[in-house]
This record gives C-alpha cells, structure tokens and sequence, in this order.
C-alpha cells in the first residue's frame, strides 16, 4: 500500500510530472533539472483520453500513452510516457517554493490579492 506522501512521476521525452492525488504539483525539464514555473500543466489533473481521443477524468496513462492534464482553460497533452517512477516524498532541497506553497492551497482558490 501506497503511504498518503507517495507520489508518481511520470517521464517523457523532455519533461518530469511530479503528480500526487492526480494533481500536477510540479514539471522539470529533463535536460536541465530546471523546475518549468510556467508550465500550463501545473495544478491540472490526469486524465487518459477516450476512443475518440477526448481527455476524460478517469484511468491514469501508461508508458506508450501521452499524459493529458485537464481542469485549466484547455486540456494540455505531453509527448507519450517513457517511465512511471513511484516515490516515497516530494523532493527537497531544489523544490521550488511553489510547490510548498500549492501543499495548502485549494484546486481554484486565488492567491491573496496585494494592495498598496
């Protein structure tokens, strides 16, 4: 059984996706180990595709298959799956703070708006 920490990644050609809970909570590009902070994928959740190559909410992708995210202003496809990696904890040390700060922050909720 998976501990509640658990994570997936899932690799393709040029990017990372750190998802856990179906929730893409961060992409690094592969080449560089950069954290991609713009990144439409970000905060969208898996979703497979149907026979008529419609993303759809349930079955998660597997390797040979393109990982869609959906839940932003358009569905976002990524290149097929090379590997699916299982890991214990979101990585420290490099971790952008945005990652931390997505941790307590519900699916569509705003950030706080800045006022002078």
């Amino acid at each position: 059984m998976r501990r509640p920490s658990a994570y997936r990644v899932f690799l393709t050609r040029s990017s990372e996706y750190h998802v856990r809970g179906r929730v893409c909570l961060g992409v690094k590009d592969r080449a560089t180990g950069a954290w991609t902070l713009g990144q439409p994928a970000l905060r969208g959740r898996v979703a497979s595709v149907d026979p008529k190559g419609q993303p759809q909410s349930v079955g998660t992708p597997v390797i040979g298959e393109c990982l869609w995210f959906v839940g932003g202003i358009k569905p976002v496809q990524t290149s097929p799956v090379l590997a699916v990696e299982e890991r214990e904890a979101l990585e420290t040390g490099d971790r952008p703070a945005f990652i931390e700060a997505m941790r307590c922050v519900t699916p569509g909720a705003r950030a706080p708006r800045h006022t002078r």
